[in-house]
């Protein structure tokens, strides 16, 4: 993450951030140009975590050019893991989360639990269960 992924994930953030007016508009889907042959296709979701949970599966094609985190970034999403990630969560609910955890008292457990029953009730149900909790 430190060295390879986070500062791969720098200059489409600011991309994004900036084509989306600051995440206010919403982007149409984003396209990869790559040149090379080694392709993947990769489906992500139903864990999609989104305020306004209008995606629900995504179809990256990755390559060494095109990693599923950049990727994922430019869709305006944050992933769980560097390689394949199976949930990825919306720029705007982490904004939402860092604001909340600055305003509350610690207690991620109490977090965790009450961000996977609210998403349970949209739909978003978690095969593993804690799972955002570890």
């Amino acid at each position: 993450w430190d060295r390879d992924v986070i500062p791969a994930l720098i200059h489409p953030y600011m991309e994004y951030m900036r084509e989306s007016q600051r995440g206010q508009v919403p982007l149409d889907s984003p396209s990869i140009h790559c040149s090379c042959t080694v392709h993947g296709i990769y489906l992500l979701g139903p864990e999609l975590t989104t305020f306004d949970l209008g995606l629900d599966y995504i179809e990256l094609c990755i390559c060494p050019c095109a990693p599923a985190p950049v990727q994922l970034v430019k869709w305006g999403l944050f992933p769980c893991s560097p390689v394949h990630p199976a949930l990825a969560v919306s720029l705007e609910m982490l904004e939402f989360v860092s604001e909340l955890f600055v305003h509350l008292a610690p207690n991620e457990a109490a977090w965790a639990d009450t961000l996977v029953k609210f998403l349970a009730r949209w739909g978003h149900v978690f095969k593993a269960q804690d799972s955002l909790c570890r």
